[in-house]
């Protein structure tokens, strides 16, 4: 073990035990300047979920879809719960079905027909007229998958380090899709969630710090911006896009004290689809923050 490691092992804090699913350390911090974020709305999770293990989060046009690892509290099989986007009200419960023991499907995403799970080293994915799973596909990007995120073209993924990867999958339940890596910018090395922005052609990477950064990356992986999601949300667990108030937003989930999600105001000036090749060529190549792993 070299000097660094033992350095890291002695003196770096272990995460206190609860039900909260982060990185075993905290990890490095950033160098570059974060902003603020403002919060629009929110709703608390536990009104309606089994427990305290409320990881992903999804949205199908009209619902979310809220993944609790019920099995962590000993308490039975993990869970989806289908919320109406409008009143936050529980419509349905649906068991993960074929899902392994532990925390489960973590983070989601939505390619209009099918709502897909991350589960270790498997994306399940879901009907979502009938909330059944139909099938999985392999993914080797991570030991354990965390993020997920569909730009319509791409999967993307992640799991606990500053590694973002691009995953192409050929739509064949039981495949292995192959995958590379689109972006290192993620300093704080605990990527939990990711969400593509149609409306400003960019990805939010949540992370599991318990610093509360979120990560804004342009379609080259480059780092756009980073902002602060505390008091409200310092340990977050996936995300997605869904429309407030007439406008796409940001939605993620916060693994606190009680259970949260919030709505936040995340807009990109000068960003968007009628705007991107130029924005795209001022921005110049990603900007690479570490090793690949």
């Amino acid at each position: 073990m070299n000097l660094a490691a033992i350095f890291l092992y002695l003196f770096m804090p272990f995460r206190p035990q609860g039900p909260t699913d982060a990185p075993p350390f905290h990890t490095p911090g950033v160098a570059e300047q974060v902003s603020d974020i403002e919060v629009l709305d929110s709703f608390c999770i536990e009104d309606f979920s089994t427990g305290p293990y409320n990881v992903g989060i999804g949205h199908d046009g009209s619902h979310f879809w809220i993944t609790e690892g019920v099995s962590m509290g000993g308490s039975g099989i993990n869970q989806i719960y289908i919320i109406d986007d409008q009143t936050y009200q529980l419509l349905d419960q649906v068991d993960q079905n074929g899902t392994t023991p532990g925390w489960g499907l973590r983070d989601l995403c939505f390619d209009d027909q099918y709502m897909y799970g991350s589960d270790d080293s498997l994306v399940d994915y879901y009907e979502s007229a009938t909330r059944e799973k139909v099938g999985s596909y392999v993914c080797n990007a991570c030991s354990i998958h965390h993020a997920q995120a569909w730009d319509g073209q791409y999967f993307y993924t992640g799991s606990f380090s500053e590694t973002i990867y691009r995953v192409e999958w050929d739509g064949v339940s039981g495949s292995t899709a192959s995958h590379s890596v689109f972006s290192t910018a993620i300093e704080n090395q605990a990527t939990y969630g990711i969400a593509y922005d149609d409306f400003y052609n960019c990805l939010w990477v949540t992370t599991a710090n318990s610093d509360g950064l979120l990560y804004n990356l342009d379609m080259e992986g480059g780092l756009i911006e980073i902002y602060n999601l505390s008091p409200e949300a310092p340990t977050s667990g996936g995300c997605c896009t869904a429309p407030f108030d007439g406008a796409e937003r940001l939605w993620t989930v916060a693994q606190d004290d009680p259970d949260m999600v919030y709505c936040w105001w995340s807009e990109v000036p000068g960003l968007h689809r009628a705007t991107w090749g130029g924005i795209k060529a001022l921005c110049g190549p990603p900007r690479l923050s570490g090793s690949v792993r």
